[in-house]
């Protein structure tokens, strides 16, 4: 039983981080915009199979093919703002809502018609090789680098929204839209720029991980279900909340894993957890009018 709990604590700990990541950028994209992105899927793949375009198709060294993926999906996502979010957030919101699911549905066909599941792409983002041992918990150092990364990076996002002039900006954005116009923020350059921060989280996360966890094209969905569950348990938008939801779920899909040692139902059980927090505070951990 205390082998079993030290795997429970060790790897919910990491896997908490790792979820952290992955899911704080879509909180923030609903806290902020106030949208449901349904594209916030595409990341995941384009992050990595982004990267092993520019390595394979065009021959750049890795931290090259790095550099130009973010540009693409600078880019890519500017323009979603500019031509789909902007034109239709406040008009037609099931138009925008299905706009964005096509946008990572079309993304993830091309990804398996040119890079097939089979093809085996893999990116050496590995920074330590090796395993460390908590007890009897044998965990890849890479994960725990991962872990340690995903702590700094969502402390100093924390950091930038308490601390900056352009975070206290979003966070009273995100409170109230029409007074913040009214005192001369600029929403248009805030919205912007969002859209552009809560890719951070995920590309680091991804290039992190893929060296240790499997990838696939179609990975973005299950990676999207576990943003979700936690961005919707910890209070869309709220940070703190979301911290407190990563590790909720973390604990309770290594719980399944090494206590109940039944995996399939890691899914099942965070459903379940998020659908009982849910009905007893309906408003999530934290309130999801505040970003902290």
């Amino acid at each position: 039983m205390s082998s079993a709990l030290t795997f429970v604590l060790v790897f919910g700990l990491m896997m908490g981080a790792v979820y952290l990541l992955i899911a704080l950028g879509f909180s923030l994209v609903c806290g902020v915009l106030r949208i449901f992105h349904l594209g916030y899927a595409y990341f995941f793949p384009l992050t990595i199979y982004g990267t092993w375009l520019f390595i394979s198709e065009f021959g750049l060294p890795l931290a090259q093919s790095i550099v130009a993926m973010v540009v693409v999906q600078l880019v890519l996502s500017v323009v979603l703002y500019k031509f789909m979010i902007r034109r239709t957030m406040e008009t037609d919101e099931l138009t925008l809502l299905t706009g964005l699911l096509l946008t990572a549905l079309i993304i993830e066909q091309l990804v398996a018609w040119r890079y097939p599941i089979q093809t085996g792409v893999y990116l050496n983002t590995t920074i330590m090789d090796g395993i460390w041992k908590f007890g009897r918990a044998v965990v890849p150092k890479q994960l725990v680098i991962a872990s340690i990364v995903a702590v700094v990076m969502t402390s100093l996002f924390a950091l930038f929204f308490i601390k900056t002039k352009m975070g206290l900006a979003v966070r009273a954005l995100s409170q109230d839209i029409l007074n913040s116009q009214i005192v001369g923020l600029n929403v248009e350059k805030l919205y912007s720029r969002t859209m552009m921060l809560i890719l951070l989280p995920v590309v680091v996360a991804m290039l992190l991980i893929a060296p240790v966890w499997t990838v696939e094209p179609a990975m973005g969905w299950q990676y999207m279900t576990t943003a979700i569950l936690i961005s919707v348990l910890g209070g869309l938008g709220n940070i703190k909340g979301t911290i407190i939801a990563s590790f909720l779920i973390g604990f309770t899909h290594s719980t399944m894993c090494f206590l109940v040692q039944e995996p399939r139902f890691m899914n099942l059980s965070a459903l379940v957890l998020v659908m009982v927090i849910l009905i007893v505070r309906p408003q999530g951990i934290a309130r999801s009018e505040s970003l902290w």
